[in-house]
Parts: C-alpha cells; structure tokens; sequence
C-alpha cells in the first residue's frame, strides 16, 4: 500500500512539473507569436520588394524596346517625308504659286 501511494505522490509531483513547464511555455507563445509575426511579415516585404523590382525591371525593358521600335519607326517615316518633300517640293512650289496668282487675278 505504502509503494501505491509512494508512487502515485511521484506520480502527481511529475505532473505538477509537466503542468508548470506547460504553463511556462504557454506564457512564451506570446512573445513567440510576435517574433514570428515579425519574421514572417519581414520575409512578405521582403518579397514584395523583390517581385515589384523585377516587375520594374521587366517595365523599363519592354518600355525601352517599344521607344526604340517607335525611334526607327519615326526615323523611316521622317526619311520618307524628306524624300517625297525633295521629288515634289518644285511641283509644290509651282501649285502654290500658280493658285496665289490665280486668287490674285480673280480680284
């Protein structure tokens, strides 16, 4: 009887030690949850930052391709203006001669 009783006061005096390191434990989660919270919400901006960079990035890229497309599209266009400008400019000259002459006579 007395080896039941022994047992059963270790027993109880072993789960008054588990209980105590529980609530021990239990008082740390708050902190823990905070410093977690930290962590975690460090590695999400963390993250964002990076992927906004790289969105950036991708921007600026696409962005100078499109400037340097419309660049050597403007440069043909202009080139062609000039070109056409050089055949017609004296036929041009000559219209706009003749009209003014013509509006002047009308007069």
């Amino acid at each position: 009887m007395q080896s039941v009783i022994s047992k059963v006061a270790q027993l109880d005096k072993d789960m008054r030690m588990k209980v105590k390191a529980l609530e021990e434990e239990k008082s740390k989660l708050p902190v823990f949850i905070r410093e977690q919270r930290k962590i975690i919400s460090s590695e999400y901006e963390a993250e964002a930052k990076n992927r906004v960079k790289s969105r950036k990035q991708e921007i600026k890229s696409e962005l100078n391709k499109t400037q340097t497309k419309a660049e050597k599209e403007l440069k043909k266009s202009m080139d062609e203006l000039i070109a056409r400008y050089e055949i017609k400019k004296d036929d041009w000259i000559k219209e706009v001669y003749k009209q003014c002459i013509d509006s002047f006579q009308e007069e």
